[in-house]
């Protein structure tokens, strides 16, 4: 789970992202499936006749479980560097969004989003962004919505309001799909491009920043890959989602709670969810794939003067888990430039402390049996203050040695 070589860690990123979410609550109770009427019928349909009202089935109270289908929506959000491998810097808006207001802040002016997606059911989001070390950025966001109609009007209305600063319609190469373009922007080096596509229930979005003339061929392939990832997702039913398993394998137990209150990200993920959250998804996907992975667990707080995030994985067997204990060592030395220290507690653990924007960041791995842990610190003020880390990591060591 290597951070980057770069100012600003994928844990200080996400920090920065939900420090105005809705933080992790209690178990949410089930919304009767009633279905209400989306009273306005916003843009005329394509038949030029102003659409009549739907019915749209109501989400399911905020709560835990719409924590967990963010994770299951972040599965299938299309990674930014998979489609364009120059984009590797981490940036925000990124992961779990869990009310319209929250999606609009981080994505769009003010007032042109979030009526839209309360209307159309919003029950969950998950966004990806990832960009050159130059500047220019792409943005990914999946949004699951009541219905295929609900998200075919969203889509279209969603359109019509973001036609604003200059966007104007256009349609990606070979797929047919209306897009808006930016190409006389205030920066005559580049172009943007934004969509909006509905698949089923999902509502998938995309920002991309390109040179001239490139922009709308770029983001035709990102939504070829975002179109086949939605193509085999089953969103859970909205009366099904505050019974998701908050812990299906079992690791939740194995993985220290540290200071401050968890945030959104904090929970299970799947092999694909957990790579939304990877710096180098491409090498950590081999690895964890080769040595049999079987989960993974976060826990992270970002309401405190420090920044705490421990990640638990699942392996099979011993040998498997010190195979990734021994790669991901050598990604953080040799791939990201993690400088070496020692913890007191434990001086053979593998550790590794980053400069993040004037104040540093500390990582350290601890393994034992069939899990791999890492313990991650973050706003120190110097590069040697291990207080925290020397009384976090043995008691990691501690719940997973038994």
């Amino acid at each position: 789970m290597p951070p980057p070589a770069v100012p600003t860690s994928r844990w200080a990123a996400q920090a920065a992202a939900t420090l105005a979410a809705l933080l992790l609550v209690g178990c949410s109770s089930t919304v009767p499936g009633t279905a209400t009427s989306a009273a306005d019928p916003g843009p005329p349909s394509p038949s030029g006749q102003p659409a009549p009202p739907i019915d749209v089935t109501p989400p399911p109270s905020l709560g835990v479980g719409r924590v967990l289908e963010s994770h299951r929506i972040a599965a299938v959000t299309s990674l930014v560097q998979i489609t364009f491998p120059d984009r590797t810097v981490s940036c925000v808006p990124s992961g779990p969004y869990l009310t319209p207001a929250e999606v609009e802040t981080a994505y769009f002016a003010e007032g042109t989003a979030a009526d839209v997606l309360d209307r159309y059911g919003f029950v969950a989001s998950w966004g990806q962004c990832g960009e050159t070390s130059a500047g220019p950025s792409t943005r990914t966001l999946v949004t699951e919505l009541s219905d295929p109609e609900a998200a075919r009007r969203a889509a279209r209305e969603l359109t019509v309001a973001q036609s604003i600063n200059g966007f104007h319609t256009d349609q990606l190469p070979g797929l047919g799909v209306v897009a808006l373009l930016q190409d006389q922007g205030p920066d005559p080096t580049k172009e943007t491009v934004r969509v909006f596509v509905p698949v089923g229930r999902m509502l998938a979005y995309a920002f991309h920043e390109a040179a001239p003339g490139q922009g709308l061929g770029d983001v035709a392939r990102l939504v070829t890959d975002q179109l086949a990832l939605l193509n085999g997702f089953t969103p859970t039913p909205q009366a099904e989602v505050p019974a998701l398993p908050p812990d299906p394998n079992g690791l939740e137990r194995f993985a220290l709670t540290p200071p401050g209150t968890l945030n959104n990200f904090s929970g299970p993920y799947d092999l694909e969810g957990y790579l939304r959250l990877a710096i180098d998804p491409v090498r950590e996907r081999e690895v964890l794939l080769a040595n049999g992975f079987t989960g993974f667990y976060s826990k992270q707080t970002d309401d405190t003067d420090r920044i705490y995030a421990i990640a638990l994985y699942g392996f099979p067997t011993s040998t498997q888990t010190n195979a990734v204990f021994n790669a991901f060592a050598e990604l953080e030395r040799a791939a990201f430039g993690g400088t070496s220290f020692r913890v007191p507690s434990i001086p053979a653990a593998p550790c590794f402390v980053f400069p993040t924007e004037g104040t540093f960041y500390q990582r350290c791995y601890v393994g034992y049996g069939s899990y791999l842990a890492s313990v991650d610190v973050g706003n120190l003020p110097a590069a040697d203050d291990v207080a925290e880390m020397d009384r976090l990591l043995p008691a990691q060591r501690d719940l997973i040695d038994g």
